[in-house]
């Protein structure tokens, strides 16, 4: 009897850490399929890395460095919650008339991209020169509603943050 419970308890151990490899990797198999799509987003967007030089300078599209902005916006608070992601997402499919699909991979992409600075006010100004020298000043109506979109997502005012970021906004469109 103690040889066939010894054989029991050697199955259940054997078992469980199958069970725990495994997890371990269906969990790596996440992470790597986050990253492939980061990379798919980049190359859809036409990102390209260059040499000594800021992340933003190698986005070529416009509605990148405006996505990067929103999240930025998002995150000023500390943290994208909910509401906002939502909010950016219906933003992004109207006012560049795209899929939910297509909405989906540009704010991944752009999720990358804003968290490229340890500096965010740096990235701020990075992301609104960019958007304007790659959109012209034409955007910037549209930027300013989107971001005012997003920051009153979650309490129905704007921050402090989301107010500053506004007026850079309004400062170049005059």
């Amino acid at each position: 009897m103690h040889i066939l419970l010894a054989l029991l308890a050697l199955a259940a151990g054997a078992a469980y850490w199958l069970y725990r490899v495994r997890q371990a990797a269906d969990t790596t198999r996440v992470v790597l399929d986050a990253a492939h799509d980061v990379k798919a987003a980049a190359r859809r967007f036409g990102f390209r890395t260059r040499a000594n030089q800021h992340p933003s300078e190698g986005v070529d599209d416009p509605r990148v460095t405006a996505a990067a902005l929103l999240v930025l916006t998002a995150e000023t608070d500390g943290g994208i919650s909910k509401a906002e992601q939502t909010v950016i997402l219906e933003r992004l499919q109207a006012v560049f008339e795209m899929s939910a699909e297509a909405a989906d991979e540009l704010y991944l992409f752009a999720k990358w991209l804003a968290n490229q600075s340890t500096n965010p006010d740096d990235m701020i100004r990075r992301l609104i020169k960019r958007t304007v020298h790659l959109g012209g000043r034409d955007t910037l109506p549209d930027l300013i509603q989107m971001v005012a979109a997003v920051g009153n997502a979650d309490t129905g005012t704007l921050t402090d943050d989301t107010v500053h970021i506004i007026e850079k906004l309004k400062q170049l469109s005059n």
